[in-house]
This record gives structure tokens, sequence and C-alpha cells, in this order.
């Protein structure tokens, strides 16, 4: 328990040096180096969020992801930006409680290897709760996702997008 919350205060410590604008509200895992993270101004992480930034011999200690400004990251929300290429998140982004995002699965060829691919979302993107983000994907500015959706292939500009697979639902979502 006590180790637990040592390593609960140096990640905090850790965030919050790197950017003193973190909102932390709960308890936030990390691992590989925070030298793999960069996030903007005025972010608000919820308790439970897991960050994978690489720095294992699975991934060749290779990771990447950014956080945009302004941006809210739900309770109980993993993201996996590991491999040479990451997650990029742009602004504004609001991701709901649960949700994954991930930028490596196993090679189901080989299962010994992982498959590395850039997962990229756009600036004022919403992920309401529980979506799942496979590697490769792009969701364009502007763009939502419903609940519950795993999202296999590219999410244009201003759409909503939803099922398992996410399909279209409607293409012109403007703000």
């Amino acid at each position: 328990m006590l180790r637990q919350w040592l390593a609960q205060r140096r990640t905090r410590r850790a965030l919050l040096k790197h950017n003193a604008s973190i909102q932390l509200e709960g308890d936030i895992k990390i691992i590989g180096p925070i030298s793999h993270l960069t996030i903007g101004e005025d972010v608000r992480l919820a308790d439970g969020v897991y960050l994978h930034l690489g720095g294992m011999d699975w991934c060749d200690f290779k990771g990447y992801l950014h956080i945009g400004d302004h941006s809210q990251i739900g309770p109980q929300v993993i993201m996996y930006g590991t491999g040479p290429f990451g997650i990029h998140i742009g602004t504004h982004f609001d991701c709901g409680p649960g949700v994954k995002i991930f930028s490596s699965k196993t090679n189901i060829k080989t299962y010994d290897k992982r498959d590395f691919d850039k997962v990229s979302i756009g600036n004022y993107v919403t992920l309401y709760a529980n979506v799942v983000v496979s590697p490769g994907v792009s969701i364009g500015d502007h763009a939502v996702v419903a609940a519950n959706s795993t999202v296999i292939s590219d999410v244009p500009a201003h759409a909503l997008y939803g099922g398992s697979p996410a399909q279209l639902i409607r293409a012109d979502v403007r703000p």
C-alpha cells in the first residue's frame, strides 16, 4: 500500500513538473519514460487513467503520446502510445470514461510480434464512453463517436460514427 502511494506521488510530481497546468483528479498510471509524453495546457486527467508510453522491449523501447490543449480525459481511460508512431490527439478533445486507444496490436500471423501504426485524432473530437480506437485510425476534426463503438477505419471530419465496427450515422455534425 505504501509502495503504491509513493509510486502515485512520484507520477503526480513528474506530470506536474512536465506541465504545471495539468489537472489530476485521482490516480494516474504511466508506463514508460515521461519524455515520450507531451501534454498541452489545461488538460484534465480523471481517476484511473493509464498511459503506456513504450519503454519496453516488445515495442523496441519506443512510444509517443501527445494530448492537445484544453482536453478532458475521462476516468478509466487506457492509451497505448507504443511503438515508433504512437498517438497524436488535437486540442479540445473530450474523452468519456472507459475509452481505449491503441497504436499497437498483436500480429495474428506470428503471435510473437506486434504491429504498430499511428493513431491521429483531430481537434474538437468527442469519444463517448467505452469507445475502442484501433491502430492506424485517423479521426477528423469535430467528429463524434457514439458510446460502445469500435473504430477500425478512419472517421472523417464533422461525422457522427457509431456501432461495432463503427459506421457513418450522420455526415454533417456541425458545432
